[in-house]
């Protein structure tokens, strides 16, 4: 059996995603912050992480120790070997981003655009390492082969959600967006037949209503089609097929860049594939 200083960051994700379901409550939220931003884990000291899960610096090494480390420095290091494993330009972004922009935003604003070009323009980068092209094609062939669709998110995953419906809408397919305005949400949810869809958005922290009613559908056996940030996210759990999208944080906000990418690349091959079915005038 490997030592953990041999274990690559790889193998470490997988051996996480194995034992996910048998972690506590905190050290769940540690694992979805170490897999969701390896490279803050690679430059941050472990009360900086543990500030990032919401628990103590003593949980996170738990956390370490669960996974046949001798501690968090020792856990660290597969992170930081990843990190100095990538591209230079990769290294020089990431601890541009560890900086307080506050002050410097006060007498330059154009930081923080440039700050939020950077990552996001890294983050649809590594979208083409994230997104299995046969899953990006059953994703298709799962929104083009709905008799209705059904778009849920809450948050700063709304605006992803809200683009969906748009988009399905403009191609004139059957979409509706689930707004849960009245308190409605679940009676609409509970409306889904099993010849639709359901797409849903979720972000840390996930909204717990999405989760729930994500899970009652899953539960239902209806089709569910989920985007959100981590492998291990309740949406990846109970989802029919579920993406994992990689964002980087950028001031105290982390953008959707990538997550947004991905929702117009489903649509617009979706709008391509009618084009090219309509017969010819």
């Amino acid at each position: 059996m490997e030592g953990p200083l041999e274990r690559t960051f790889d193998q470490l994700r997988e051996d996480i995603h194995h034992r996910f379901d048998t972690l506590s409550d905190g050290m769940r939220r540690v694992a979805r912050a170490i897999l969701q931003d390896p490279d803050t884990v690679a430059l941050s000291t472990v009360t900086q992480v543990a500030e990032m899960c919401d628990i103590q610096p003593s949980g996170v090494v738990r956390f370490a120790q669960t996974f046949g480390f001798s501690g968090y420095s020792e856990m660290q290091r597969v992170f930081r070997l990843r990190l100095i494993e990538g591209a230079p330009a990769l290294r020089d972004q990431v601890q541009r981003a560890k900086g307080d922009l506050r002050r410097e935003a006060k007498s330059d604003p154009f930081l923080v655009l440039r700050e939020f070009m950077e990552v996001s323009s890294r983050a649809i980068e590594r979208l083409a390492d994230k997104v299995d092209p046969e899953d990006f094609a059953r994703a298709v062939e799962m929104i083009a082969g709905a008799e209705s669709v059904y778009v849920l998110a809450h948050r700063r995953a709304f605006p992803i959600a809200s683009y969906i419906a748009y988009g399905l809408q403009r191609l004139e397919m059957t979409a509706h967006l689930l707004d849960g305005v009245g308190g409605m949400l679940p009676q609409q949810v509970a409306a889904i037949r099993p010849t639709d869809l359901l797409v849903a958005v979720s972000f840390e922290p996930y909204s717990p209503l999405v989760v729930e009613l994500v899970e009652d559908a899953f539960i239902r056996g209806l089709s569910v089609l989920t985007i959100t940030d981590n492998p291990v996210s309740p949406l990846i759990r109970n989802a029919t097929l579920g993406f994992a999208v990689e964002e980087f944080h950028a001031t105290n906000f982390r953008p959707v860049s990538a997550s947004m990418c991905l929702a117009q690349s489903l649509v617009a091959t979706i709008g391509l594939r009618r084009a090219s079915d309509s017969p010819e005038p």
